[in-house]
């Protein structure tokens, strides 16, 4: 049986992780209210719980779009669907790494409000209260998000171009 541990909470959010067997299976994200997750971040490093994630849960391929997300956007960074699926190492498969990110179960800990529209739009997100959730986590991180759920694309670009070099590295 699942059990549920409250790791966070403020006067606009809960999270908690669920774990069976002594493994992560799911992070879950509830606001109570306000634009704000303030303090989310401060004082508790989400990637700790990488090692307890219950990889067994999702596909290889899913597994594949997670890892290459952990290993090349740090906190503070943004990178679009088609460079995260290059960095996977699947070019041209942006739409098959929006749908394995709809359907993360560990946000947070997979931090796939990180991966933006290269349009300029974050995007959707399906944690907590979908795209204002995203906006407050971006804002969280020290991004400008603004009331249109845009972002400075000249960020995006230099944080892309290091992921893209990072994974090129990697690959030598």
């Amino acid at each position: 049986m699942p059990l549920e541990t409250l790791v966070f909470e403020t006067s606009h959010c809960r999270v908690s992780k669920i774990v069976e067997s002594g493994k992560l299976i799911a992070i879950s994200i509830q606001e109570g209210g306000g634009e704000s997750l303030d303090g989310l971040g401060d004082g508790f490093d989400w990637s700790d719980l990488i090692g307890d994630i219950e990889w067994g849960i999702v596909t290889p391929f899913r597994r594949t779009v997670f890892e290459a997300l952990i290993g090349n956007v740090p906190r503070g960074g943004l990178i679009t669907y088609g460079e995260l699926a290059s960095a996977a190492g699947l070019p041209g498969s942006s739409r098959a790494v929006g749908s394995a990110l709809s359907s993360n179960p560990w946000p947070l800990v997979v931090p796939c409000h990180r991966v933006v529209r290269s349009n300029g739009h974050i995007g959707p997100y399906s944690a907590g209260s979908g795209i204002s959730t995203k906006r407050s986590l971006l804002i969280s991180e020290g991004l400008e998000i603004d009331a249109k759920f845009r972002f400075d694309q000249k960020n995006l670009m230099k944080i892309a171009r290091e992921a893209r070099e990072a994974t090129i590295q990697t690959k030598m």
